[in-house]
């Protein structure tokens, strides 16, 4: 199963590298992965699935990172630190980050906000609501924390990316990050607070 969902990404990758990701169809991808269209569709559900075909490796790996942090360290430094982890990874996907930005539309990265964004939050909810003992729905906090990251995280990215992707986007983060701190630490001292 691996190897075909393997065959699948390579060759959707090959074809949108070369044709670009509007040009490429799903039976062309199909074909050239020696594979039924219908056995395309049992490993991604659309185009944009098998672009993003890393994003479920990366929650998991991001999941097991969470857990492994120290369970009476606060939530929010866990999702920090974290994220921190994940922005050096990402530095080194120079080729795929490269790839993302040649086949950037509208189409590819509304998938990327509204699905793995989405997927990405809950699961950092579920993980702040778990250390907090908290309901997800229950506590503003899980939900919030968790999109606040993500937010921060996109807005990090993309400024590196426009930047060029010149110097790492871990102080970009710690920079976004630090913005956060900021409005935070104004909202507690207001006065009437």
């Amino acid at each position: 199963m691996a190897r075909t969902r393997d065959a699948i990404v390579g060759a959707a990758l090959e074809l949108f590298e070369r044709q670009g990701f509007e040009a490429t169809t799903v039976d062309e991808i199909a074909a050239r992965a020696d594979v039924a269209p219908r056995t395309f569709f049992r490993y991604f559900p659309t185009k944009e699935a098998v672009l993003f075909a890393r994003a479920a490796d990366d929650r998991a790996r991001i999941a097991a990172a969470l857990a492994a942090r120290p369970p009476t360290e606060h939530p929010f430094l866990s999702l920090t630190t974290v994220a921190s982890a994940f922005a050096a990874d990402m530095e080194k996907q120079q080729k795929d980050i490269r790839l993302l930005q040649k086949l950037s539309s509208e189409k590819v990265w509304a998938y990327q906000r509204t699905l793995l964004d989405q997927e990405m939050v809950d699961m950092l909810a579920a993980f702040v609501a778990d250390r907090l003992g908290v309901p997800v729905d229950g506590d503003p906090r899980p939900q919030v924390w968790a999109a606040v990251l993500m937010t921060t995280y996109r807005i990090a990215f993309h400024m590196w990316l426009d930047g060029g992707r010149k110097g790492r986007l871990g102080p970009a983060l710690e920079a976004a990050l630090a913005a956060t701190v900021e409005a935070g630490a104004a909202l507690s001292s207001a006065p009437g607070r």
